[in-house]
């Protein structure tokens, strides 16, 4: 079985608001980004790949190799 580390984050016109690696963490700031400051935010997602050992894989400069940035679904 592949594991994945996942990172969120949270963009209001193309700035980042918020980011975390906990998805409940992350819809809750949205709720609350939208209750003090309204208007049109995304939640978007990304996924660093784990070895058998639960280490992000990296490249040779020592970097995770992230995947891009996607839109994540959300629960209103």
């Amino acid at each position: 079985m592949i594991d994945y580390w996942t990172q969120y984050r949270i963009n209001k016109k193309g700035a980042e608001c918020f980011r975390s690696a906990d998805y409940q963490a992350t819809v809750d700031r949205l709720h609350e980004l939208q209750a003090k400051r309204p208007g049109v935010y995304t939640m978007q997602a990304r996924a660093c790949r784990l070895d058998c050992y639960g280490c992000a894989i990296r490249d040779w400069k020592d970097r995770p190799q992230w995947g891009p940035w996607e839109d994540a679904p959300y629960v209103v």
